[in-house]
């Protein structure tokens, strides 16, 4: 089976340093699955003006739409004009209408992948290197729980970061530690000043294994050794995990 490396690099359209981004974002593709509750693809333009597949995540937290795998696979045509709107304009684009997937009626949004070019830069890639789908499958729809509505909006705003070449952070850990956390793992979500403004259940009783009795909302996160090695972080502004 061929890696992202080489599918990407065989359309002749990215540089080696477009290709360790894509890995870095992967390191962290199944978390942001299962925060969106959706699949997503990762797509890459070809020397043609159409896309091919170069990796799916299927979310852990609801059933996948898709089968199958779409990695190496050319773009269905349903998809292209707004995967190329989304490349083209830089912008997040989502779909005016659901679309509908072997009879199953979904959401599609494409999100522009932006690379940073340097960790100490502002400076990011003048056009977009690839773009994401999240297809979000609108038949199990009903009234979300509030830790379905974090998840949600923890999503979006990495999404967003993505967009606007955020995330992946080139300064995060390297090696076994990246990609490891899932969202079920329990998710702490911080405001801009390090308050607590969500615990999800899990996140509370792997503090309380730590031996945290208190309210973790309402508190301000202080990452000191006992406390900072076992929990998802997410803020509105940059979100990290350790």
């Amino acid at each position: 089976m061929s890696t992202l490396s080489d599918l990407v690099l065989a359309q002749g359209r990215s540089s080696e340093a477009d290709v360790e981004w894509l890995h870095l974002l992967v390191g962290d593709w199944q978390l942001l699955a299962d925060l969106a509750f959706a699949d997503m693809v990762l797509w890459v333009p070809t020397d043609s003006g159409s896309f091919v597949a170069v990796a799916h995540a299927r979310p852990s937290s609801s059933a996948t739409l898709f089968y199958r795998d779409f990695v190496g696979h050319e773009v269905r045509p349903e998809w292209r004009a707004q995967i190329g709107q989304a490349f083209d304009t830089a912008q997040i684009v989502d779909s005016a209408a659901p679309d509908w997937y072997e009879e199953t009626p979904t959401r599609v949004r494409a999100v522009p992948v932006l690379r940073r070019l340097g960790a100490s830069r502002p400076d990011i890639s003048e056009h977009p290197i690839a773009v994401i789908t999240r297809h979000t499958n609108l038949s199990e729809a009903r009234t979300p729980s509030r830790q379905e509505l974090t998840f949600n909006q923890c999503a979006n705003d990495l999404f967003a970061m993505i967009a606007a070449g955020d995330f992946p952070d080139l300064g995060a850990p390297t090696g076994p530690r990246r990609g490891a956390p899932r969202a079920s793992d329990g998710l702490l979500r911080l405001d801009v000043d390090g308050t607590v403004v969500f615990a999800s259940p899990n996140g509370l009783s792997a503090f309380n294994r730590m031996g945290f009795l208190g309210e973790l909302e309402g508190s301000r996160s202080r990452r000191s050794p006992r406390t900072s090695c076992r929990a998802n972080w997410s803020s509105t502004s940059r979100c990290r995990w350790s």
